[in-house]
């Protein structure tokens, strides 16, 4: 099936559904916002990022009625993730921030709260309210925060019962066309020079996943709960807040998640007080810095942990303080791109410019929602067969690498699509 195919059998399967509190159905919603869109002459991605905007709600459960709500539903950063596999940020990110782009208006252009339809109105308030000073200036410094904007205010618009607007099958030649071109982006066969490699932490740089699986049994067997375990795909790559808000909406315990986390993080940190590098991360990043590529490290553990393992592993100078991103240094977690998007920023490169060297499902669909390039790790990961068609290279780990592999990725003479090592 083609990723328009994909597309509309889930709009055929769930888009007669009532968009939440309007009086248009989902798809109609979708079908309006790229109706004013290509109306307004925007550009084709834009178009698609209008119609395919609130597809989040499409895979994923939430009450019918809004008044049921207790919190936000995150659709847009559900829907980003099953766009980012399938098109570039170009599509994905104004999707990511097209919820962000209302709270800003809403303090931003005068009037604008008052043109918001009530459904609107009482999501905004599980959202965060209008932007604060500080929310503003980081959300203006998104690479995409004015398409966000554009998208958002298509978005308002498509709320008229009864409009008449081309379907989807008018989009499918636009849908396709972005998404193979999309394709070659994504398996890095772009001829991006690389100027930045940002590598994860844990079973990345060190080889601590097992102490991460060993921690959440011990800690739940505090509570009550022996032999407790989940699914490595809700702890690698995870941040302990992720980790025991699961716990919690599996389990009913009513201990807070704040409390849980940290009780997590205190027993991981003296797990593994003792640290094993993964084989040859230390000189894999030396010899990186010394071809001059600027290096981060983007984790889901905090930034202590970060500052703590990379003196450990002798290689704190090459990683610049503000180009180590912690769990406290985003919104929203992996797989959401935001970890990544922010160290790029840091090291001043372009995201396409980057490789993101992953074990995880979660870190690889972060890296590919944030258009980069990715290299999964295998001698510690789990799921290898498909993570490895997730990212743009494997690798067993840094030994297996060629001799020349940093000089040659600097010089631009490295292609990495659909390769492995050795």
């Amino acid at each position: 099936m083609s990723t328009a195919d994909d597309i509309m059998e889930l709009y055929g399967r769930r888009g007669a559904q009532a968009y939440f509190g309007e009086n248009v159905s989902m798809s109609e919603h979708g079908l309006q916002a790229a109706h004013f869109a290509q109306d307004s002459r925007a550009p084709d991605a834009l178009v698609v990022a209008a119609l395919l905007h609130d597809i989040g709600h499409l895979t994923e459960s939430v009450p019918d009625n809004i008044a049921d709500w207790t919190k936000d539903a995150g659709h847009e950063r559900s829907g980003s993730r099953w766009l980012a596999a399938r098109f570039g940020p170009e599509i994905s990110e104004p999707v990511r921030l097209h919820v962000p782009a209302k709270r800003y208006l809403c303090a931003t252009e005068p009037g604008y709260f008052q043109q918001l339809s009530a459904a609107s109105v009482t999501t905004l308030k599980l959202q965060g309210g209008p932007m604060s000073a500080k929310e503003i200036a980081a959300f203006e410094s998104e690479p995409y925060w004015r398409d966000a904007v554009r998208v958002r205010k298509w978005d308002d618009q498509g709320k008229i019962a009864g409009l008449r607007t081309p379907g989807f099958e008018h989009y499918r030649p636009l849908i396709d066309r972005i998404a193979y071109a999309a394709g070659g982006a994504h398996t890095g066969s772009a001829d991006k020079p690389v100027r930045a490699l940002l590598f994860d932490l844990d079973g990345t740089l060190i080889n601590t996943e097992m102490h991460t699986d060993a921690t959440v049994n011990v800690v739940m067997a505090r509570y009550g709960f022996p032999n407790f375990n989940l699914p490595h795909t809700e702890t690698h790559g995870r941040t302990w807040m992720h980790v025991a808000e699961t716990i919690r909406s599996l389990t009913g315990i009513t201990i807070p998640a704040t409390e849980m986390a940290a009780a997590l993080l205190a027993y991981w940190n003296s797990a593994v007080s003792e640290v094993q590098a993964i084989p040859g991360a230390p000189q894999a990043l030396r010899a990186a810095a010394a071809v001059r590529l600027k290096i981060a490290v983007v984790s889901s553990s905090p930034r202590s942990v970060i500052d703590h393992f990379l003196t450990r592993l002798g290689v704190s100078e090459y990683v610049a303080t503000d180009a180590r991103i912690g769990a406290e240094s985003v919104r929203v977690g992996k797989p959401d791109p935001e970890g990544f998007l922010l160290a790029a920023r840091a090291l001043g490169v372009d995201p396409a410019e980057s490789v993101v060297f992953e074990d995880s499902e979660a870190g690889l669909l972060a890296a590919r929602a944030a258009g980069m390039r990715s290299m999964f790790i295998t001698c510690v990961a789990a799921d290898i067969a498909e993570n490895s068609a997730r990212a743009t290279a494997t690798f067993t780990d840094y030994q297996a690498l060629p001799a020349r592999f940093w000089e040659d990725l600097a010089a631009g003479s490295m292609r990495l699509a659909h390769r492995s090592f050795p």
